[in-house]
């Protein structure tokens, strides 16, 4: 067997080429240079389609295993909580404000007509007076013409209206001015007045006709000077006074002072005169000495009321107190 180094061609053309040369002439050895051949051909190609099967290097050559899938544990699936609803929040109540009443409107008092009340029928006067009391009954004979038996005492009354349409000025009676009377006792006054200066005791006057107003202006000064129950006695109630009617005076002394500043006006001359000769003129005392049971005033000396000759004539004859005889002609 030629050595290595020979001269042998094909040895020389393939390390020319740098290939080996499978010498035939040994035995087995082709054959294990065939099987090299084919398992370094078998790597090259695997080598060259890895990339393009399994994308990625892997040992083995394998493809990488699939993702696992995560099953749910077998068994009663839990259920998922019930969320618990939130509670709708209840809303506060709308307070519906309490609307404010419209004020009812009060309807104006329409004032009923002022109706005189019908006095009820005096009853057969008694053997005596009833005792004295106070009270606001109008009197039955209120009529201006009745002037001379219209009683007033401290029951009956007067409206506030009475207003007499014939009043004068005193001075018309030929006596002082200044004071309000019914022309019906002119004539008589001036009589009276004329026989007094006549006898040498002149009067004169102090009151006259009264209005509603100024008899209740009267009667509250005299409550301010002695009180209220000392005034019932001494003065009268508005349209209870007989100074309303226009036909009562005060009478005092020419010059003098005002009567009830005398302890008894009636114990002057003047004062005496007129006492023991008034009624002859038609003028009776109202109020005599003693008679508060009767009349339910103090005894007024100065305090005259014109009822006409006839009538003065027949209470001066019975001694009787003016309001005894006024009232049986009720």
């Amino acid at each position: 067997m030629p050595g290595r180094h020979g001269s042998d061609d094909r040895w020389t053309m393939s390390n020319a080429r740098n290939e080996p040369i499978v010498r035939a002439s040994q035995p087995g050895t082709g054959l294990q240079l065939t099987l090299l051949f084919l398992v370094l051909a078998s790597a090259v190609a695997l080598v060259a389609v890895r990339p393009l099967v399994g994308g990625s290097a892997n040992p083995g050559g394998q493809p990488p295993p699939e993702p696992t899938p995560t099953t749910a544990p077998t068994g009663s699936p839990t259920p998922s909580p019930t969320p618990t609803p939130s509670p709708t929040p209840t809303p506060s109540p709308t307070l519906t404000p309490t609307p404010t009443p419209s004020p009812t409107p009060v309807p104006t008092p329409v004032p009923a007509p002022t109706v005189a009340p019908t006095p009820a029928p005096l009853p057969p006067p008694p053997a005596g007076l009833p005792a004295c009391q106070y009270g606001e009954m109008l009197t039955a004979h209120r009529d201006y013409a009745e002037w001379a038996i219209t009683l007033l005492d401290t029951t009956y009354h007067v409206g506030g209206d009475y207003a007499p349409y014939d009043l004068v000025d005193s001075s018309s009676a030929g006596i002082n001015g200044g004071y309000a009377i019914r022309s019906i006792l002119v004539g008589d006054l001036r009589a009276m007045a004329d026989a007094a200066r006549a006898a040498g005791v002149p009067i004169q006057l102090v009151s006259g006709y009264r209005s509603h107003a100024q008899q209740q202006a009267t009667f509250d000064y005299w409550v301010s000077i002695g009180g209220y129950e000392q005034a019932l006695r001494t003065s009268a109630r508005a349209g209870h006074s007989e100074h309303e009617l226009g036909t009562a005076i005060d009478v005092t002394s020419a010059g003098g002072v005002a009567p009830w500043e005398y302890a008894d006006w009636a114990s002057t001359p003047a004062g005496a005169w007129m006492a023991a000769n008034a009624w002859r003129y038609g003028f009776v005392m109202s109020y005599p000495p003693g008679t508060f049971d009767l009349t339910c005033y103090d005894y007024e000396p100065w305090h005259y009321r014109y009822v006409g000759r006839d009538l003065a004539a027949q209470i001066a004859g019975t001694g009787r107190a003016p309001r005894q005889v006024l009232w049986e002609l009720q």
